[in-house]
């Protein structure tokens, strides 16, 4: 198995589940990679923010939970967002970064849905650990993911969509 990981690699992942990020994490920290936790968006976002190391590669669940309370998305650095919206506010922010989808619901009925974006690599929860190690590896080789459109404010979504 070639899950070598790139020297110093510093993984961050964002799920509600905290079985899923104990799934992640276990086989990742044994590989030899960093790991940081978020149980949400708001808290992925803050930990981006103010973690003085870089972090390379992003494993994010799409579905988050919605906000309790919060005041306003717009004016808020670390709202609770969407797996999708949160990854566009971490690409706005850098360039040099890595992004993996992950969801229970089948890759098929989240592209009916416009929830995954081409060109983004998504892993199907459950997973085992060699599938978890090797689209890690194969994607912190790969070149930095690149910032996808925008919702089109002619779509007439709101900037926060929740999907149960």
């Amino acid at each position: 198995m070639a899950t070598t990981p790139a020297p110093h690699s510093t993984i961050l992942v964002v799920d509600d589940d905290p079985t899923t990020i104990l799934m992640a994490t276990n086989p990742l920290q044994h590989a030899g990679y960093t790991v940081l936790q978020a149980p949400g968006s708001a808290e992925a976002l803050r930990l981006f923010a103010e973690h003085p190391q870089p972090i390379h590669l992003i494993l994010t669940d799409i579905f988050l939970p919605p906000p309790s309370f919060q005041l306003s998305v717009a004016k808020n650095p670390y709202p609770r967002v969407n797996g999708l919206e949160m990854v566009d506010r971490l690409l706005e922010k850098e360039r040099d970064l890595r992004i993996i989808l992950m969801s229970g619901t089948p890759g098929p009925d989240l592209c009916s849905r416009g929830l995954i974006r081409e060109g983004l690599p998504f892993l199907k929860k459950p997973f085992s650990n060699e599938e978890l190690l090797t689209l890690i590896h194969e994607t912190l080789a790969g070149p930095p993911t690149m910032q996808g459109p925008t919702k089109s404010p002619a779509s007439g979504r709101a900037e926060v969509e929740w999907v149960d």
